[in-house]
């Protein structure tokens, strides 16, 4: 479900381009064609300032600074690799042009070339080592390579340097691994987190929340109950921000319930409506909630990319709205749209919603299982379920009002798979050989997984463990390293093959003979994919609702004998008995998709639902309340049979 390409800070694998070195924000050289040239970018007017960072690299050749000002142009119009080339060629005049090593760096992390550009910082920061920005993207680059300690330092040394700039300070009282080392290092940099929660509480206001900051992502892959330390950190941005605190206009006097005959307006919001796990995820609920009673804006957060699955997601809209880049007119902008529900479809994958999240801009506001954690923010009413995804004591775990549907809150497209059979030597694997697969993100793979892979290895001689590698070498490198200290043998078993698009990650679907659903974090939208396949996923339900949807599919479908393991032994035990048993396996493979098809595909039933649920919402809403603890839509059977709570 999570994780995004756009460039950020901590919290990610790239690095913003908006912020650098002085030298990228303001052009170095004093002269007049490079500051006519940056006049003419900042105007968006970019042929010109082209012509004329080249003008003045052509009056003075041997001067860095003019290469160094046309790699900033170069890299910031998306043209890299001549960005590089300007930037070498600015170092070969210059060896201490401190903004070219530090340009060159930041061009090298944008590519994932991080311990390259690590080398470059520090040369940088050693001729200049006042800049903050220098500091803070080392950080973010050390913190991709698994250095976490030195890149805690390299934040704290930015906010040292820049002690009134709120992001610095975030990031480095919030740095927590992307892939922790072991169970016990996520318990100390939890720790050190709550401590400098406190910390930064005690400190003065500011004037912007921290944009480019990921606070709390990683935490939903600790398998801990994150709601006392998120209510802590909302708590904390609410005193240190006051410009989050916000109301719509046409929520400063009594809520009254939408007029009789109009419809009611639902805003969707999220960075992800594209090709990507989350727009396939919601698709099907935007595009069929009954337009007799619903009217739907689409909401694009200001880094939202523009493909094909987007315009495919605003044409099902009746209106779409592109927001802007700051929380003060991102506010203004939704209030215009008086909505009376707003769904933050994964609030916890982007700061900027996040923020906007904390401001009241409908009677109803929500999220779900986009990023599947509870936020902590008080101004979020409800966060939607169902019954089969919740434990027992689930209540507890959100600052929200928890809401259990009776099925999965999806209406999921099916798509076709790619034509002809699976082949392996499409991927590079052995026709013999048993494949058992994770194609899932690698921070899902939390350290107690590991001794389970291990197991099945071992027990299986002729089985291969297939991941899917991270966005650039770095994150199978710190994968990688954490086994060679424990379990060797994974590492010397598994395939990391390269990121792919989705035509070619169904066929790698088709391809498995066996899915392993991670512990604590398991599959959402790629359970839906398999599911085309019908390739059985061994899956071990705990007691978050981030590792419990496969099961709750499972009873959803009615697949009685599904592989729900008890146990780490059990699962392990699971995964062989399918692996080894190719008829087993086959015959499981054709229950699953017919199934599927039947029950978990196209789900009308969950789509009125969740529309019944909105109308109650809303109807509470206008009486100054919301729906009580456990509420049932009385008009659909929304009780999930016993079965899917005997896990």
């Amino acid at each position: 479900m999570p994780g995004s390409n756009r460039l950020a800070s901590p919290g990610r694998s790239t690095l913003k381009t908006s912020q650098t070195m002085p030298s990228d924000d303001k052009v170095a050289a004093p002269q007049t064609f490079a500051q006519r040239a940056h006049a003419l970018f900042i105007e968006g007017r970019l042929d010109e300032a082209e012509a004329l960072f080249r003008k003045a690299v052509e009056a003075a050749p041997g001067q860095a600074d003019g290469h160094n000002n046309l790699g900033i142009f170069l890299r910031r119009s998306g043209r890299l690799q001549e960005a590089l080339a300007c930037y070498r060629r600015a170092l070969a005049l210059d060896p201490a042009c401190a903004e070219a090593h530090v340009n060159l760096a930041n061009a090298l992390a944008e590519l994932g070339r991080f311990d390259a550009a690590i080398g470059h910082y520090r040369q940088g920061l050693e001729l200049k080592p006042a800049s903050a920005m220098a500091y803070y993207n080392l950080g973010i680059a050390l913190w991709n390579v698994g250095e976490n300690d030195a890149a805690a330092e390299a934040f704290g040394a930015a906010a040292e340097r820049a002690p009134d700039n709120f992001e610095y300070a975030v990031a480095h009282a919030f740095l927590l691994p992307m892939l922790a080392e072991s169970a016990e290092q996520t318990v100390r940099w939890r720790r050190r987190y709550a401590d400098n929660l406190a910390g930064l509480s005690a400190a003065s206001a500011s004037r912007r929340p921290p944009y480019g900051a990921l606070t709390s992502f990683y935490l939903a892959y600790h398998n801990a109950d994150n709601r006392p330390l998120l209510e802590r950190l909302a708590g904390m941005f609410r005193a240190r921000v006051p410009s989050l605190t916000f109301t719509a206009p046409h929520l400063r006097g009594r809520t009254a319930p939408p007029a009789q005959g109009r419809r009611v307006r639902v805003g969707f919001l999220s960075e992800f409506f594209r090709e990507h796990s989350i727009g396939q995820l919601y698709e099907g609920l935007i595009a069929r909630l009954d337009r007799s009673r619903f009217e739907v804006v689409v909401i694009h957060t200001a880094q939202a990319k523009r493909d094909a699955g987007r315009a495919r997601i605003d044409a099902m809209a009746d209106r779409t709205l592109s927001l802007p880049a700051d929380v003060p007119r991102m506010q203004e902008a939704v209030a215009a749209e008086a909505l009376d529900v707003l769904f933050y479809t994964d609030i916890g994958d982007c700061p900027p919603a996040y923020f906007l999240s904390f401001a009241r801009l409908a009677p109803v506001q929500l999220t779900s299982w986009g990023h599947p954690d509870t936020t902590g923010v008080d101004t979020l009413d409800y966060f939607l379920s169902c019954e089969g995804i919740e434990g027992p004591d689930a209540d507890d775990l959100y600052s929200e009002r928890l809401v259990r549907l009776g099925r999965l809150p999806c209406h999921y497209e099916p798509v076709d798979l790619p034509q002809g059979g699976a082949s392996r030597a499409r991927f590079g694997l052995a026709e013999a050989a048993t494949v058992y697969a994770c194609p899932q993100t690698l921070f899902k793979f939390h350290p107690d997984f590991d001794a389970v892979l291990a197991d099945i290895l071992a027990a299986d001689a002729g089985g291969v463990l297939v991941i899917i590698g991270g966005r650039h070498p770095g994150q199978e490198a710190l994968l990688r390293r954490r086994w060679s200290r424990s379990f060797e043998a994974i590492n010397a078993r598994t395939v990391f093959l390269p990121r792919m698009g989705r035509e070619d990650f169904l066929a790698l679907l088709r391809c498995a003979d066996v899915l392993l659903d991670p512990l604590h974090f398991g599959s959402g939208n790629s359970m839906y994919e398999a599911m085309l396949a019908g390739t059985p996923i061994v899956t071990w339900p705990g007691r978050f609702a981030r590792g419990r949807v496969v099961a709750a599919a499972y009873r959803q479908m009615g697949i009685e004998d599904a592989p729900i393991a008890a146990s780490a032994a059990d699962y392990v035990a699971q995964a062989l008995r399918l692996g080894r048993d190719a008829g087993l396996r086959e015959g499981l493979r054709r229950r699953l998709r017919e199934a599927a098809g039947r029950a978990l595909f196209r789900d009308a039933p969950a789509v009125r639902e969740f529309e019944a649920f909105l109308l109650a919402a809303v109807a509470a809403a206008a009486q100054g309340g919301r729906l009580p603890r456990g509420w049932r839509s009385a008009s659909l059977p929304c009780e999930a049979p016993p079965s899917a709570l005997n896990f």
